[in-house]
């Protein structure tokens, strides 16, 4: 191996390969996954689209299952402020997986990308 004859280089390999689980990158990784499940990205990879979708059909889930809750309490204890909370929570929670759901397909670039007019926000 060429690692015999240079051991500074292997370190320097593990250095690499660790930088995605250390403190700062850790850091910024999660950004970019909340960003992306949030804003999306014009073409995802595979992995991206599918963990959206995934994390989408969660938030569906669980908000249409809230939202059986609300009723079958309201059925049982007539209508409350309670209900109303519970209705909007579910919505909520389905709107969002809705979001994210969508952000697993790929969308075409706006024209002023297309262009090559990229506007950058801080």
């Amino acid at each position: 191996m060429s690692h015999r004859r240079n051991p500074g280089k292997l370190v320097d390999e593990f250095r690499g390969r660790q930088q995605n689980i250390v403190f700062p990158e850790t850091v910024r990784n999660g950004r970019l996954v909340d960003v992306f499940l949030w804003k999306g990205s014009p073409n995802p990879a595979l992995a991206q689209r599918i963990a959206a979708w995934m994390f989408g059909l969660v938030y569906i889930c669980a908000g249409l299952e809230l939202f059986y809750q609300t009723v079958r309490e309201r059925v049982e204890n007539g209508f409350s402020i309670g209900v109303v909370f519970l209705a909007a929570m579910s919505l909520a929670a389905v709107l969002l997986g809705i979001r994210v759901f969508r952000n697993g397909f790929r969308r075409h670039a706006s024209s002023t990308m297309r262009a090559g007019i990229h506007t950058r926000r801080p």
